[in-house]
């Protein structure tokens, strides 16, 4: 869940986009990031979060935190850069969702908080709807739908087998073919 420590509102950051120019305070879809992955040379599928986050500019720290805390997005002290810190101790895949939703919240709601923590016991879904949001905007990030059909379809639906490939846990496949409506295959 993410709480707020300051009550400061951030300042727009500017970010590269596809065409090259900079805009400033701009939301990004997942769309819009897996294209700036693309045009930026970082592996789209599966997406290298941590390459993604460079591009955006964003630094990120891996430290041991508590069990409970997966990781944070936080604005730094110059009141214009974003720092993501993850879990060291956490499994990498797990790591990997954290990274995508700390680029969900950069992208949709880092106008609204400077920091942002993510604990382990919000992630079953029954939060706010800002951290619903960042669940599933990390989900599709890493998992796109036309990818992850895809991949269904050449697993012969095996969820082991499509967690293995966009490397994220069992669950995070069921709770995506779930949104997506599918069925069959172990993906009920």
């Amino acid at each position: 869940m993410a709480f707020i420590r300051k009550s400061a509102k951030p300042s727009p950051a500017e970010v590269p986009i596809a065409d090259g120019a900079v805009k400033v305070g701009e939301r990004f879809t997942v769309t819009q990031l897996l294209e700036l992955a693309k045009q930026k040379g970082v592996e789209s599928s599966p997406l290298d979060v941590r390459g993604l986050l460079s591009v955006l500019g964003i630094k990120l720290i891996s430290v041991p935190m508590k069990d409970d805390v997966s990781g944070m997005l936080t604005l730094s002290d110059n009141g214009r850069d974003w720092i993501v810190k993850v879990n060291a101790l956490h499994h990498p895949n797990r790591q990997r969702f954290t990274i995508a939703h700390e680029i969900a919240h950069y992208s949709r709601h880092r106008f609204q908080q400077i920091e942002f923590e993510d604990l382990n016991f919000f992630r079953n879904g029954d939060s706010n709807p800002m951290e619903v949001e960042a669940n599933r905007f990390a989900s599709e990030l890493l998992m796109p739908e036309t990818a992850f059909r895809e991949k269904v379809k050449i697993f012969s639906g095996s969820i082991e087998a499509v967690a293995q490939y966009f490397k994220v846990s069992t669950l995070a496949v069921r709770v995506r073919a779930k949104i997506l409506g599918m069925k069959g295959h172990g993906l009920e």
